[in-house]
């Protein structure tokens, strides 16, 4: 009977450690799986990072050309506005050209503003349609 006892704990003792083995396994099995995770998760970053830089080194390529042209086109509008000929007014520069500034300078006379009378009322835009403002000077506005 006393071997059956030994037998017994010996069963009992083999059951409990197979649960706690699986227990620490499982337990492992979880630390292997979030440190996975962790490294996928890393590796997913850096790529970002890596994309990130890219762009943006191509970025700063586009605006340093972009910068270049712009500094070009405006040394070539210095240089044709300093090798422009000014007008008799003194330094102020042509706005429409040579030819079109003397066309205007000769053919455009001013025109002189009359000054409008409060004897009639100016006509809408009804032609002889009614309306507040007709346009004939029988009709004149009492005030």
């Amino acid at each position: 009977m006393d071997w059956l006892i030994g037998i017994l704990l010996l069963l009992v003792g083999g059951i409990i450690g197979y649960f706690v083995a699986k227990l620490v396994n499982k337990g492992d099995l979880l630390t292997t799986a979030n440190t996975e995770k962790e490294q996928t998760i890393k590796e997913i970053m850096a790529q970002h990072a890596t994309d990130h830089i890219q762009t943006s080194k191509q970025l700063v390529q586009n605006l340093a050309r972009q910068t270049e042209a712009l500094n070009q086109h405006i040394e070539a509008y210095e240089q044709l506005t300093a090798g422009m000929n000014v007008n008799k007014n003194g330094d102020n520069l042509n706005y429409f050209g040579e030819h079109a500034t003397s066309y205007l300078r000769t053919n455009v006379a001013p025109k002189s503003k009359d000054k409008a009378t409060a004897d009639f009322q100016p006509q809408d835009f009804a032609s002889q349609g009614s309306g507040l403002f007709s346009g004939e000077e029988s009709k004149k506005s009492k005030m």
